[in-house]
């Protein structure tokens, strides 16, 4: 990689992550459903057939994120996005959820920031940490979402940005107010039945979209304590990554433990975990290039389950890794810290693709592999695009 975070030509990285690239977008288009306009959930092995099943407004805009991403820079998208996204913003009344709405806003202020403006008039944003029952309980990665949507739709709408006022603050502080203090995020507020039943459980994904939010903000608001904390947890999830670069599913925020090593997403190495690291390694200027590459080579250096997990021929990624027996059972067993338990545990692929994992690795990554023969635009054309190539370590 150079210092701009992209990966060199006819590396064996490059080819991979090429590879699961060009995956990601011919299965998107598969999975599309043009009579909802939106994606389906999943891809299922069944009978040595695969299966297309359900759909999901939450995967749909992850996916319309990563397809920006995509054709931003140069990648045939063979879906009509903005129709797509339209449509979305028509049926603002489906929402029920802080997270979705965080996801709305995201790409909105990618695809057509000038469709932030017209949602004020739908929704009272001011009020909404107090309408969807993820927000009122704090859920971290939810949070994370709408503080990000947020601000990528204030960036490019002036009057957006003046209208929501101090809400990325108010965001901020629920997010902040779940952090243990030992670079871990638990999962929710522990105020409601659920979270205390979850303790101070925090799982990856709620570390990770934190580290990217916090990242965002950090630097839009120039606040240095969400650059700290935000750093914490990146070097705190670092200290835990595998040997073989695998990153662990659950963390005690009481003390940053790591509490059930499974399961392990395709997702999280391929996409999620690189794509917080390099936010916060842009933001910061701390190199975390070697857990980023440790993440990606747990699939590029092992042609092993690369072949299992990888199937070109049928445009999947399998979903994860996981304990052949239930994995709540397997949390259990180590919240208990009976990890001895763990040696017994013998890891099977588990054959679901998700279509929102072929969103984020699109998102992650369309931007920095090199392909000859991509059609890059010259002008830069979204926050993403603006976030991904500055270079804070020398500003």
């Amino acid at each position: 990689m150079n210092k701009y975070f992209q990966f060199t030509k006819n590396t064996k990285q490059n080819n991979f992550l090429s590879e699961i690239v060009q995956i990601s977008l011919k299965g998107l288009e598969e999975m599309f459903l043009p009579e909802t306009n939106e994606f389906a959930m999943t891809k299922l092995k069944s009978n040595n057939s695969i299966v297309i099943e359900n759909s999901n407004l939450r995967y749909t805009l992850i996916n319309l994120i990563g397809l920006q991403k995509a054709q931003s820079h140069g990648f045939e998208v063979n879906v009509d996005i903005h129709n797509i996204l339209k449509n979305k913003i028509v049926h603002l009344n489906s929402i029920s959820s802080i997270g979705d709405l965080g996801l709305l806003l995201w790409a909105i202020g990618l695809i057509s920031p000038e469709n932030a403006t017209p949602l004020l008039t739908k929704i009272n944003l001011n009020e909404v940490l107090n309408e969807f029952k993820d927000s009122k309980s704090n859920y971290t990665m939810e949070l994370s979402w709408f503080l990000t949507g947020l601000l990528f739709a204030s960036t490019f709408n002036e009057k957006f940005k003046n209208s929501i006022d101090n809400l990325p603050a108010k965001v901020y502080q629920r997010i902040r107010k779940n952090y243990g203090g030992h670079g871990i995020f638990q999962h929710e507020d522990k105020n409601n039945f659920e979270g205390k039943l979850r303790a101070n459980i925090g799982t990856l994904a709620d570390q990770l979209y934190s580290i990217y939010a916090l990242s965002l903000f950090s630097q839009q608001m120039n606040n240095e304590e969400a650059l700290l904390i935000a750093k914490e947890c990146s070097e705190k999830i670092c200290e835990h990554q595998g040997k073989n670069g695998e990153w662990k599913w659950q963390y005690n925020s009481e003390n940053g433990k790591v509490i059930n090593n499974f399961p392990i997403h395709s997702v999280h190495q391929l996409a999620l975990a690189p794509m917080a690291l390099f936010s916060i390694q842009m933001t910061s200027g701390i190199d975390f290039s070697e857990n980023i590459l440790k993440s990606i080579n747990w699939l590029c250096e092992n042609p092993k389950l690369q072949k299992q997990i990888v199937d070109s021929k049928n445009n999947v990624i399998w979903n994860k890794v996981a304990p052949v027996f239930n994995n709540k059972l397997n949390s259990i067993f180590n919240f208990l810290k009976f990890y001895s338990f763990g040696k017994y545990i013998n890891p099977k692929v588990e054959y679901v693709c998700s279509s929102y994992d072929f969103g984020w690795i699109l998102y992650t990554f369309a931007g920095r592999i090199h392909l000859e023969n991509k059609n890059i635009e010259k002008k830069i054309n979204s926050n993403a695009q603006v976030f991904e190539i500055i270079d804070f370590s020398t500003q």
